[in-house]
């Protein structure tokens, strides 16, 4: 399933997910920063950590494919 191997190589393979979907406007990681992963959404930027920026993908799936598998045929 993922190609990466390492953790943030995984992360980025989300996230490039959720940008090709457009659940997501852009991103960008910066490797020794608190929070190194920066979400675009229309909001505005959302810094995040690793433990966030998981939950944060996740949710969005969610919330974007959740209507989707619920609806009948």
């Amino acid at each position: 399933m993922w190609s990466s191997t390492d953790t943030d190589g995984k992360i980025r393979e989300g996230l490039i997910f959720l940008l090709s979907q457009g659940i997501i406007d852009d991103f960008q990681v910066r490797a020794g920063d608190d929070f190194p992963f920066r979400i675009q959404v229309p909001a505005g930027v959302v810094p995040m950590n690793e433990k966030q920026v998981r939950h944060f993908m996740l949710g969005a799936v969610a919330a974007h494919f959740g209507p989707i598998a619920r609806a009948r045929r």
